[in-house]
């Protein structure tokens, strides 16, 4: 049984996950940000006392994320798709902008002028639309095999979460940023997410269903933990 929340303790915002352990775990994630996973009957203020006798170890940890440096969208730079490198490609123009997949390169007609803003914003449009189009490609197969249907699909980028689910509505927002990873991570939250439909929470039941539903979640659990 596992029981999850929110804590605002000191600059930190802490997801917390209580299990039945016997320490407390503190781990700095470049999505999910500052997590504890603690005892089940650890106290909110007991909490609070771990994570601030490390916050000197936590603000390191957060700027070693922030520096790794950003993507650049610069003409030959590779850019990650469903689990392959593209090569991005720019050309000029002085009309409206365009971006077109030709095999593995990525083709992006845009101003020359364009800023990286200007670019990440074009490549962001393109993954919208491939996360879309994979993510109801693939969402038929795996409401066959959980045995419910999601309402509606979104896609935003989230900074926190790989994929949220409405267990009133059904619907499923899918974070853009899984269009960066193997294509398996999206069937893995496609199925977590529609197993909120069974089990709202994160018990023992609910994960019971993703070893039935998908057996090999846990190492797909971890390929989305890792840096890319």
């Amino acid at each position: 049984m596992t029981k999850t929340a929110h804590l605002s303790i000191g600059a930190f915002t802490v997801h917390v996950t209580r299990k039945r352990i016997k320490n407390l775990y503190l781990r700095v994630l470049p999505q999910e940000g500052v997590c504890v996973n603690a005892p089940m009957r650890t106290t909110d203020a007991e909490i609070s006392r771990f994570v601030l006798s490390r916050a000197d170890w936590i603000a390191l940890q957060q700027e070693k994320l922030m520096q790794i440096a950003p993507r650049g969208f610069e003409d030959g730079d590779s850019v990650p798709y469903f689990g392959k490198e593209l090569t991005l490609r720019l050309h000029d123009c002085t009309g409206r902008t365009h971006i077109a997949l030709s095999g593995d390169v990525l083709e992006l007609t845009i101003r020359q002028d364009a800023s990286v803003d200007a670019r990440k914003k074009a490549v962001d449009n393109w993954y919208r639309e491939a996360l879309y189009e994979a993510a109801g490609a693939m969402l038929p197969a795996v409401e066959r095999t959980v045995g419910k249907r999601a309402g509606e699909l979104k896609v935003r980028d989230m900074k926190t979460r790989w994929g949220t689910c409405n267990i009133r509505t059904g619907l499923i927002t899918l974070n853009l940023r899984l269009v960066e990873r193997p294509v398996e991570c999206l069937r893995y939250v496609l199925t977590h997410e529609l197993c909120h439909l069974h089990e709202a929470g994160h018990g023992e039941r609910f994960w019971r269903r993703m070893d039935v539903y998908y057996p090999d979640w846990k190492r797909v659990r971890k390929m989305l933990k890792q840096r890319i």
